[in-house]
């Protein structure tokens, strides 16, 4: 504490002290002399030597009130640390019942007086001739909880940016041999059409896939924003310390062999997030499978996954990487479309909450996966999800249900919390998360919510040329917590006129099996024109000697009555991708999901006008809202996909 205040320029001893001839031992001993109570103070710290870089502190006045002064370096000073120690000293203040805190603040220390201001908290300023007085209440108001959950939206923000916008990239541990984690790494980051600039680093080799190699990141003759470290465990230590050197903002350690192998491991991963926080370095993993982003401005691709997913609107976190690998291979051959994806591995340092709060922001993701094992802060976790669920929707896959899956969960990521499934569930629910139970339906449900609108209630509709899927598909609605409505007779009359009379016409509408596209078209204007239902499934079964063309396959819908918006059924989305296998249930299981109590408080974000397939249905977009008038989202279908087929 001594060494702290002797670094203290001149001004910033005065402006704490309110004199340049304080006795800075008798100051540090003062600062150090608290009881956790009435007297009570915090210091940040910095480097592997706990430097001392900021201190806040707290004396109790009496009558519940308290004065609190604080002392920052200079080199830190405006960077918020000050308002970080108010608010932890707040919130300790008030669990003491200290429910005011007092501040003599010198005029010309505008700095601090700012500190106040900005703090969120409502502030008092009363000035007497030299000194202003604060005076603020230590329980956090609506603003002020606003402003630090802003701070901390806006500090997640600029950690990821380098991660995932990097202007050039260092793959240290780059190989020769394609085969390799090493060589794939490099050569995806190759292929993804990278605008900055890769550097291969082996000490071992001259040239790395006709790149130029280089025996250490610090031999690199440029800025390095992103290090991707595939190198044994026990050398990442040391390529760290290189890379801290270099200035290196952030590092994602694909490396195995840290705490999720046991305690020597997990020494390995405390001494190497050590180094990190030292130099300020942020770090993804360690064991994990890399990150991949397909904006325009940035096609990174540092995975060693074989494949890489089609753009779209998807975010996608993971801690674990062979599920990464799966997603990857899954989300290419369904065509569902990926903005970032990142593996997190141990989650060491940067955790999914982290990219959560990045996509916030990020006009280019649309709905946020994630698969977790466990939370590092499921406080932090639940205050993000709220936030963002307002702006868009969260699925998650949560392992570790059983007694078996908890302790392979701890093994397999170095995960340190568990919590029983009866709290995750309550914990998702408070929050508005959609849960799924595989990583199949994860990617169902999300095709679904990133190419639908949200249903706006549980009631839903069904079309089938066959009873037999429409009874199940009816079970799995009602199983679902959803709501088959029977049909009014004058849905009833108008179907009546268009289908033959074995049909069957209360929901599900039983068109049997010689129902022709012109059928399809008609039933589906029918329910769609029906304000009973919020959701419609359609289900095509191609009978012997039908061509597709001819029947469900066939079907093009204009509906006058929602808006002048064409349509095209069946529809991909509801049962995943482009799959031919999906079945009824599945289907309605994807709706319930969608259709989840606080699901439908979502607001969609517009799909980004990049290419000409995106202007173009940004502008059916436009149309659709006009013809409505009443700014909900237009309901549209997308091409013909699978054999069954959903419009929410």
């Amino acid at each position: 504490m001594l060494s702290f205040l002797q670094g203290l320029d001149p001004d910033s001893r005065m402006f704490r002290f309110f004199s340049g001839a304080t006795d800075l031992e008798a100051a540090a001993r003062l600062s150090v002399d608290v009881d956790y109570s009435q007297r009570y103070g915090l210091v940040a710290v910095r480097g592997t030597g706990d430097e001392v870089v900021a201190h806040g502190l707290y004396i109790a006045e009496g009558a519940g009130q308290a004065e609190v002064a604080f002392a920052i370096a200079d080199r830190l000073q405006g960077l918020g640390v000050g308002t970080i120690l108010l608010a932890h000293l707040a919130e300790v203040a008030q669990e003491n019942g200290i429910s005011v805190f007092t501040a003599e603040v010198m005029s010309q220390n505008h700095r601090m007086i700012e500190v106040f201001r900005e703090s969120g908290f409502p502030v008092e300023m009363s000035s007497v001739p030299g000194t202003i007085h604060v005076e603020l209440p230590t329980s956090f108001s609506d603003e002020a909880l606003a402003r630090f959950e802003d701070r901390d939206r806006l500090a997640a923000k600029a950690a990821i940016r380098p991660i995932l916008e990097p202007r050039a990239v260092a793959v240290i541990g780059a190989s020769r041999e394609h085969g390799t984690v090493g060589g794939q790494l490099f050569h995806n980051a190759l292929e993804a059409g990278f605008e900055g600039v890769v550097y291969p680093v082996n000490p071992s080799a001259d040239v790395v896939q006709s790149v130029r190699a280089y025996p250490s990141v610090t031999e690199v003759p440029d800025d390095v924003d992103l290090a991707v470290i595939a190198v044994p465990a026990p050398a990442v230590l040391e390529v760290a310390r290189e890379c801290a050197d270099k200035g290196v903002p952030a590092l994602v350690v694909i490396s195995a062999g840290f705490a999720e192998t046991g305690a020597e491991g997990a020494e390995l991963q405390r001494r190497l997030v050590e180094t990190c926080r030292a130099a300020g370095m942020r770090l993804v993993g360690p064991n994990c499978l890399g990150i991949l982003n397909t904006a325009e401005h940035a096609h990174l691709n540092v995975t060693f996954a074989p494949a890489t997913p089609p753009q779209g609107g998807v975010g996608f976190a993971t801690q674990s990487g062979a599920l990464g690998l799966a997603l990857i291979d899954l989300a290419s051959a369904r065509g569902l479309g990926v903005s970032s994806f990142a593996s997190i591995g141990n989650r060491a340092d940067i955790t999914a909450n982290d990219f959560l709060e990045y996509w916030e922001d990020d006009d280019a993701t649309r709905v946020a996966l994630l698969y977790i094992e466990s939370f590092s802060d499921s406080r932090r976790f639940s205050r993000v999800a709220r936030r963002l669920g307002r702006e868009m929707p969260i699925v998650v896959v949560k392992s570790g249900r059983s007694a078996a899956g908890e302790r392979a969960t701890s093994s397999h990521t170095g995960a340190l919390l568990a919590a029983s499934d009866v709290t995750v569930d309550a914990l998702f629910e408070q929050a508005g998360v959609i849960r799924t139970d595989s990583l199949a339906e994860l990617l169902d449900v999300a095709s679904l919510l990133e190419n639908q609108p949200l249903p706006t209630g549980r009631k839903v509709g069904i079309i089938t040329n066959a009873g037999g899927p429409g009874i199940m598909c009816a079970d799995a609605c009602e199983a679902g917590g959803l709501e088959v409505p029977e049909l009014p007779q004058e849905v009833r009359d108008r179907l009546g006129e268009l289908l033959p009379a074995e049909a069957g016409l209360l929901n599900p509408v039983d068109m049997i099996a010689t129902a022709t596209a012109e059928q399809y078209r008609g039933t589906i204007r029918a329910l769609s024109e029906w304000d009973g239902i919020d959701a419609l499934i359609v289900i095509f079964i191609r009978p012997l000697l039908t061509r597709a063309d001819t029947g469900a396959g066939g079907v093009h819908v204009r509906s006058g009555s929602r808006g002048d918006v064409r349509r095209r059924c069946p529809h991909p989305p509801v049962p995943g991708g482009r799959r031919t296998d999906a079945r009824p249930g599945d289907a309605a299981r994807r709706v319930a999901r969608s259709a989840a109590p606080g699901t439908a408080r979502v607001r969609l974000r517009p799909r980004r006008r990049g290419g000409g397939r995106d202007r173009r249905r940004a502008r059916e977009r436009e149309r659709v809202d006009a013809a409505r008038g009443d700014g909900a989202p237009p309901r549209l279908l997308r091409d013909p996909g699978p054999k069954v087929a959903g419009r929410p």
